[in-house]
């Protein structure tokens, strides 16, 4: 009784941070995910080869994502997708939740499964300016179930993604591929999932972890469940909670179920007497 007393308590004071990338907080349906490269991304402007980027995008996964503890995401290598469409080199990247139209004749291609990155140069759609870096998104997403996501790393002549040291890289792939399995911008700066890229990040922050855990849980905690938060959808300032007020109910709804369970076993050792009695006489 007093745990759940202690949860009650706790509940209400848990605030996510995080985002998600959808509008309906779709995952992947299966946690073993694979990571594509299309086989003709040259990658020429970006400053580096097809292998090298599938292999920075698979260990930018495994160091970060598939450490999580308390998730059950595993992404791992696919290999390099054979195909001639030049629309994965230049189209644009649309969203499936979008509310814009997606041409198939000028879009990426979104017949995909797992993940596919691939290197573009679209200046007009995606890449209009040097400080985009890469860009992701889901792409089929059937109510909350996402089939396949795009990563694009700008590979036009206004890129700087040949300019990033390796730990930048790293972490810029496996920022893409945090959007890539639905989860949104972080407002923590500390966060891989922040807008901006760093160099210095080493491990995935409480809030990333978060995400992750929310959207591919691994396990519940003792209360039966995460401790619960308010989520904001990508583009939307993420909720806040007040702590004061998040005190004093947590407190209340602790007074009410101590009141409760006092009076309950008053009640219980009552009857207890008034049957002993009874047989006593």
């Amino acid at each position: 009784m007093k745990f759940l007393l202690i949860c009650l308590f706790l509940y209400p004071l848990s605030v996510y941070s995080f985002r998600l990338n959808t509008n309906t907080a779709a995952a992947f349906g299966d946690k073993n995910i694979k990571i594509y490269v299309t086989s003709n991304s040259t990658c020429s402007e970006a400053g580096i080869s097809k292998e090298d980027l599938l292999d920075l995008a698979v260990k930018g996964a495994r160091d970060f994502w598939n450490k999580v503890p308390t998730s059950n995401i595993n992404i791992e290598r696919g290999g390099i997708l054979q195909t001639s469409n030049n629309l994965f080199l230049t189209g644009a990247l649309c969203a499936s939740d979008s509310q814009t139209s997606c041409p198939e004749a000028t879009s990426v291609p979104t017949s995909i499964d797992d993940i596919v990155i691939a290197c573009n140069n679209n200046t007009t759609d995606n890449f209009k300016s040097s400080s985009y870096l890469a860009l992701s998104a889901p792409v089929r997403v059937s109510n909350q179930t996402i089939k396949g996501s795009i990563v694009l790393i700008n590979d036009s002549t206004n890129t700087s993604f040949d300019t990033l040291s390796y730990n930048e890289r790293l972490s810029v792939l496996a920022h893409e591929i945090g959007h890539a399995v639905g989860i949104g911008h972080s407002n923590k700066n500390e966060a891989l999932m922040y807008y901006a890229n760093s160099d210095k990040l080493s491990k995935l922050s409480q809030d990333d972890i978060d995400a992750i855990t929310y959207l591919y849980p691994n396990r519940l905690d003792g209360c039966g469940g995460f401790f619960g938060g308010t989520i904001g959808k990508d583009g939307d300032p993420p909720i806040k909670q007040n702590l004061l007020m998040s005190l004093l109910l947590g407190t209340f709804l602790g007074w009410i179920l101590l009141i409760f369970t006092k009076f309950f076993t008053a009640l219980t050792r009552s009857s207890r007497l008034f049957v002993l009695k009874k047989v006593n006489s």
